[in-house]
């Protein structure tokens, strides 16, 4: 199961540091984490967002990491992982080398 106390300090940045945003929030649960993890913990925190969380274990453990966050912020931390750009794996710029045009292709 998921520590939340060293997430909440994290997420408590958000709101008192404007250079501390969601998106290295999310940065930081992939690399503590890993992304499977950290996946599971974003879906975890979705379940909130749209007001519809079990009782399994996972959703219950981030339940003070979405207070703490917000709506908004929760939600934006969702939808940084749903962006394929931010999977692991990727190339800079986030698109994987086969769905990059080649020269031949883009004349």
């Amino acid at each position: 199961m998921i520590d939340t106390k060293h997430w909440l300090k994290q997420a408590a940045r958000i709101h008192q540091d404007a250079e501390y945003t969601y998106s290295h929030l999310a940065r930081d649960l992939a690399d503590r984490l890993g992304w499977t993890a950290a996946l599971n913990v974003a879906t975890a925190l979705r379940s909130h967002v749209y007001g519809w969380p079990s009782s399994n274990e996972l959703h219950t453990a981030v339940k003070p990491l979405y207070d703490r966050l917000g709506w908004e912020q929760s939600a934006l931390l969702c939808c940084w992982f749903r962006d394929a750009r931010n999977r692991p794996g990727r190339r800079p710029g986030g698109w994987p080398a086969a769905a990059t045009p080649t020269p031949k292709e883009s004349s």
